[in-house]
């Protein structure tokens, strides 16, 4: 019996596109409920989740260059790009978060950067395993 290929890539690209939106889920039920520790929720797992971005990167240029023969097309300009984005603006927040762990405690322009961070790497996440489902499923 023939052993099937393990496909790290989608197992990384599922993962960090399903941490991620938690990530925001915790992030809007700690506004909606005042909860510090959903907060705390809410960090904890974008750090797994831009983890996450960085191991489907990595696991992505792995299988572009040996499925695609590294093909620089405009799809994988965009996903690359996408990705980069992904992770720094989750880099950017959990940095920001980490030195400043009271950001949320009040309405600053360091919160609203936070919050709109989290935003980012989440709509670049999306937008580039978008583009990879097209790419497989298309």
């Amino acid at each position: 019996m023939k052993q099937r290929p393990i496909h790290y890539h989608a197992i990384a690209v599922h993962f960090s596109n399903g941490v991620i939106p938690t990530s925001l889920f915790f992030l809007t039920l700690c506004f909606l409920l005042d909860s510090s520790a959903l907060e705390v929720s809410a960090f904890h797992t974008l750090i797994v989740g831009t983890l996450g971005v960085a191991a489907a990167t990595v696991s992505g240029l792995r299988e572009w260059r040996k499925f695609y023969r590294a093909a620089w097309v405009p799809v994988f300009k965009k996903k690359l790009a996408l990705a980069v984005i992904a992770l720094i603006s989750g880099g950017l927040a959990c940095v920001l978060r980490f030195l400043h762990p009271d950001l949320l405690m009040q309405i600053s322009p360091l919160s609203i950067i936070y919050v709109g961070l989290n935003l980012v790497c989440f709509a670049a996440a999306a937008a580039a395993g978008y583009l990879g489902g097209r790419l497989v499923f298309h």
